[in-house]
């Protein structure tokens, strides 16, 4: 013993180098100096019991001497008082002797018996501060939305940012609580809150289609006072002026077309403008999978701690009923000692009576004393060692229980954040769908109600091209009918010589370039008829596609060009049936003429009979060119 205090004590002069050198195992939580000191401590603990031992053991060994020495009554008395003091001193030794500064239990082996998973590195400590200033940002974020200028945008998203601002209070009350990072958590619905900054920022169909709306009422208006003049005109017997209040209704309603179209290009760049908002699923898919992945790993981080946590329960009662069995144990070979010393004092009484028959069993006993009492201070030292490391372990197991409890607490908070956050990012997707529906119906309705509005305006501009084109294949054909009439007086002014038929060669002349007037702006007005049709075929399909039943322009138009030229034909058979009568008689007279032509003894034949060189057949040129018309 005392060659183990010479030992010890030698090894607090060792260098620094080589005590840093030992510490190293024991340096995993903490700092080289610290690990110096409780070194240092610990050795000048092992050198008090030691030096415990050492005292305890030198007086057994006293004791052995005793026994070998002489016996009288005087040795008996001095054995006595080292018996005595061998009993202080053994309690002594009992209660003075302390392992508590030696390293008996550490978390490595508190994780390598009790099986654990979890390291401190993955678990969340008191010290460590919460991070949610990016929850605040979004609340910033969602307060901002809140105060848009535009008022009546918002309006179908307040309830939406309402809530989700609670919910986002919640969420920073729960994180201020723990010691979590939120900065993965607020990142999920900044892409969610974007598009509902952007679906805030679409343009209203209402307020682009204003100004379209009024230069529509307007033209409306002038059509109306068009119409009334064209009247007005056509009553009069003014013609030409109803003739160009017909062109300038065309050019209206060719106007009006144009602005349909454009209201077609303004709902057509909403519906564009609403078109990215139909893909939100995507947005909220890809938000609840990260919140997923987020969620799972919080609840295998929550496993994986209630497991080394239900461990460390199993373990905290193992050791609890080991050390009950110990201190039973120790107590019961405690007993079993002082019965033994006792049993061993009335033997060497009885020894010192039988002294001079019993010497070499009094040196027997007093040698079983000494391994005895050796025993029982190893025993003592283990024991005392056994505490210190039990204590150890229950500091262990506390502080290491006590962080896997907080990182539970924190997994739950961060399971509670994530729900909350999942349920705003799902409310402010369902508002957007919502908004991007309501929209898309609100622009399948005007679009309806547009092509309703091209359809009444197509009806009008189509029946007042129709009654146009109407009226310049009339006044065509009168011009032919004067073409014709003016050939036939200018082929009986030829046929007599007659000085009229200079003036009916330049009326003639004249209609014919007033027919190709009229030809080009007939052509004009068939090819805005059809281009108007053409641009109507989509509007078409798309009303009956709508299921609207409506009559065609075109069908209307031939209609009423069809109940028009009855009209005419009623007004000129009443006018013209002095007319036929005449005609009829006229063309008896022609045919008795073709029959004297065609008999032997007609005058006509005798003329050429005659007369080889007569004129050429003029005559019958012109019956033939009077008798086709009047055919």
């Amino acid at each position: 013993l005392s060659r183990q205090i010479e030992v010890v004590s030698g090894s607090t002069r060792r260098p620094a180098q080589q005590l840093s050198t030992w510490s190293q195992p024991m340096s995993s939580y903490n700092s080289t100096t610290e690990d110096d000191v409780t070194l240092e401590a610990a050795r000048k603990q092992k050198i008090h019991n030691l030096k415990l031992k050492t005292a305890c053991l030198e007086n057994e060994e006293y004791i052995q001497e005793l026994h070998v020495s002489d016996w009288s009554e005087t040795q008996k008395g001095k054995l006595l008082a080292a018996h005595e003091k061998a009993a202080e001193l053994l309690a002594a030794v009992e209660t003075g002797t302390k392992w508590n500064l030696t390293q008996a239990y550490d978390l490595p082996k508190l994780m390598r018996v009790c099986g654990l998973e979890m390291g401190q590195r993955e678990l969340y400590k008191p010290e460590d501060k919460p991070q949610f200033m990016d929850i605040i940002a979004l609340k910033k974020t969602l307060q901002e939305l809140k105060q848009n200028k535009n008022k009546t945008r918002i309006v179908s998203f307040t309830n939406m940012i309402d809530n989700t601002i609670d919910k986002v209070e919640k969420t920073e009350e729960e994180l201020r609580r723990s010691q979590l990072d939120a900065t993965q958590l607020s990142a999920v619905p900044v892409s969610t809150l974007k598009q509902v900054e952007d679906i805030m920022n679409v343009t209203n169909i209402q307020t682009a289609l204003s100004s379209t709306e009024d230069q529509v009422k307007a033209i409306l208006e002038q059509i109306e006072k068009v119409t009334e003049i064209q009247n007005v005109a056509l009553s009069d017997g003014e013609m030409q002026v109803a003739e160009e209040q017909m062109y300038l209704k065309v050019q209206l309603l060719e106007k009006l077309v144009e602005l349909i179209k454009t209201k077609f290009y303004i709902v057509k760049t909403v519906r564009d403008e609403n078109q990215p908002f139909s893909r939100i699923y995507e947005t909220q898919k890809k938000s609840h999978q990260e919140l997923t992945q987020m969620k799972e790993a919080k609840k295998r981080l929550k496993q994986r701690c209630e497991t080394d946590l239900k461990h460390i329960h199993d373990a905290i009662q193992k050791a609890d009923l080991e050390d009950a069995e110990a201190l039973k144990r120790f107590a019961s070979n405690k007993d079993k000692s002082e019965r033994f010393i006792q049993d061993n004092l009335e033997k060497q009484d009885e020894a010192w009576r039988k002294i001079q028959d019993l010497e070499r069993q009094l040196q027997k006993l007093g040698t079983e004393r000494f391994e005895e009492i050796k025993r029982r201070i190893d025993e003592n030292d283990r024991e005392e060692k056994r505490r210190v490391e039990y204590q150890q372990f229950l500091e262990v197991v506390s502080q290491h229980k006590k962080l896997l409890e907080l990182t539970v607490y924190n997994c739950d908070v961060c399971l509670r954040c994530i729900g909350l956050t999942e349920e705003c990012v799902a409310e402010a997707c369902a508002a957007i769908k919502a908004r991007h529906d309501k929209c898309n119906n609100e622009l399948s309705e005007l679009s309806l109600d547009v092509r309703k509005e091209y359809l009444e305006f197509f009806r009008m501009l189509h029946l007042a091209l129709g009654n146009l084109i109407y009226k310049k294949e009339k006044k065509l054909e009168s011009i032919d009918r004067d073409i014709r009439t003016n050939h036939i007086q200018l082929e009986f002014c030829i046929e007599t010589f007659d000085a009229n038929a200079k003036k009916h060669a330049d009326q003639k002349k004249q209609l014919y370039v007033v027919r190709a007037q009229t030809e080009e702006e007939l052509k004009m007005l068939k090819d805005k008829q059809q281009n108007a049709t053409e641009e109507f075929k989509p509007t078409e399909t798309a009303l009956l596609e709508a299921g609207i039943e409506f009559v065609h322009p075109q069908d209307e138009a031939t209609e009423e060009t069809l109940n028009r030229r009855s009209k005419m034909v009623e007004y000129r058979a009443h006018l013209n049936k002095q007319e036929e009568v005449k005609i009829a008689a006229e063309r008896e007279e022609i045919k008795r003429a073709k029959t004297l032509k065609q008999s032997p003894t007609s005058p006509q034949k005798l003329y050429n009979a005659q007369s080889p060189r007569t004129p050429p057949s003029t005559g019958r040129q012109a019956i033939g060119s009077l008798a086709q018309p009047l055919t």
